[in-house]
C-alpha cells in the first residue's frame, strides 16, 4: 500500500526541482548579481538605477515580495525591482551619519531592522517613510551586518572590526559573542536560506562566499565570487517559507492522525527540496530514504515509527 501511494505521488508531481530561490548580492556601485550557493561564482544581472548612489544592505520581505536596499551615500532607503534594476526612494533614515550597511527583514514580528556603522546601533526601519529609530547600541566598532534565521526566528550579526560571529538582541542591540569567523577578513552580507537551513556570507577582501556553523561561528568556504566589493547579500523566495513541522507525519501541522493531506504536504516539500522534508535527520537534500521514513512514520499514525 505505502510504496503504490509513493509511485502515485511521485506521478502527479513529476520531476523534482530543487532549490527554489535565488542567491542576490549587490555592490557599493550598484552592480547585482546572482551566486550559485554551490560554488560561490557570480553572475552579473542587473545596475541599480544611479538615483540609489552607493549602494550596501539588502532586504527582502518574503510576504510581500519586496525587496529593500540600503544606500550609504544619500543615507536612504530604497524599494529595488530585481527585472528592471530601478530603485525607487522610500525615504532618507534621518541622519546623515548613518552608514546602514546591515540590513535585515525579520518575518516574524514584520520588522526592517538597519545597523549603522557610525555608532553600531541597531534601528527598526519605517517601511512607509525609511525613518530609522535607534533601539540600542552594540559596543563594537567597525562594521557590522545582519542574518535572520527564520525557522529559529534568531537575528544574527558579523563584525569585520573583529572578524567574528555574534546574535543579535532585537530588544537591546546588543550582541553575545558565538565565535570567530576564522577565514573572512572582511565579512558583509549576510543570508538564510530556509531550503538548505545555512546562513551565507560574502567577504569583500578575500572575493570568497562562504556558510557559517551557526553553532560555533566558524565560516565554510564554499569558492571564489570574483573581484568586486559585494555588501549586501539576499535570499529571494516565491513566498515565505513555514517552520517545520514538530510532527514529520502530521506534515501540514493540522493535529489528528495524520491522512492524505500530510502526503501531500510532504511531497510539496520533497519535490522542492525543503530541508523540513529531511525526515530522517541525514542532512543534505532530501531523498528515497527521507519518503520511506515519512511513510514509516505516517502509517504508524505518529511521530515514534
Amino acid at each position: 500500500m505505502k510504496m503504490r501511494v509513493i509511485a502515485a505521488v511521485l506521478a502527479a508531481t513529476g520531476s523534482v526541482a530543487f532549490g527554489q530561490g535565488r542567491m542576490i548580492a549587490i555592490d557599493s556601485s550598484r552592480a547585482i548579481s546572482e551566486i550559485d550557493i554551490a560554488t560561490g561564482a557570480k553572475t552579473l544581472i542587473g545596475t541599480a538605477s544611479s538615483n540609489a548612489s552607493t549602494t550596501a544592505g539588502l532586504a527582502y520581505d518574503c510576504a510581500t515580495g519586496r525587496l529593500f536596499l540600503s544606500s550609504t551615500g544619500n543615507d536612504s532607503l530604497y524599494l529595488l525591482d530585481l527585472t528592471t534594476g530601478n530603485a525607487t526612494l522610500v525615504g532618507f533614515y534621518g541622519d546623515s551619519a548613518m552608514v546602514m550597511h546591515g540590513l535585515e527583514w525579520d518575518n516574524s514580528t514584520g520588522t526592517l531592522y538597519g545597523v549603522s556603522s557610525h555608532n553600531n546601533g541597531l534601528y527598526i526601519i519605517n517601511q512607509a517613510t525609511g525613518l530609522a529609530t535607534l533601539v540600542g547600541t552594540s559596543g563594537l566598532s567597525s562594521f557590522s551586518n545582519l542574518g535572520y534565521n527564520s525557522d529559529t526566528d534568531t537575528m544574527y550579526s558579523t563584525n569585520s572590526g573583529t572578524d567574528s560571529f555574534y546574535q543579535m538582541n532585537r530588544a537591546n542591540g546588543t550582541v553575545s559573542l558565538i565565535g570567530a569567523l576564522s577565514g573572512p577578513t572582511n565579512p558583509n552580507g549576510l543570508a538564510y536560506n530556509p531550503h538548505d537551513q545555512r546562513l551565507y556570507l560574502v567577504d569583500n577582501s578575500t572575493d570568497n562566499f562562504y556558510w557559517i556553523d551557526t553553532e560555533t561561528g566558524a565560516a565554510n568556504l564554499i569558492g571564489a565570487m570574483g573581484s568586486g566589493n559585494l555588501l549586501g547579500l539576499v535570499y529571494v523566495t516565491n513566498g515565505c517559507p513555514t517552520r517545520c513541522p514538530p510532527c514529520v507525519a502530521d506534515f501540514n501541522n493540522s493535529g489528528g492522525t495524520p491522512d492524505d493531506a500530510d502526503v501531500s504536504a510532504y511531497f510539496e516539500a520533497w519535490n522542492n527540496g525543503d530541508a523540513c522534508a529531511d525526515a530522517n535527520g541525514s542532512g543534505g537534500t532530501p531523498d528515497d530514504a527521507d519518503v520511506a521514513t515519512f511513510f514509516d512514520l505516517w502509517n504508524a499514525g505518529g511521530c515514534e515509527g
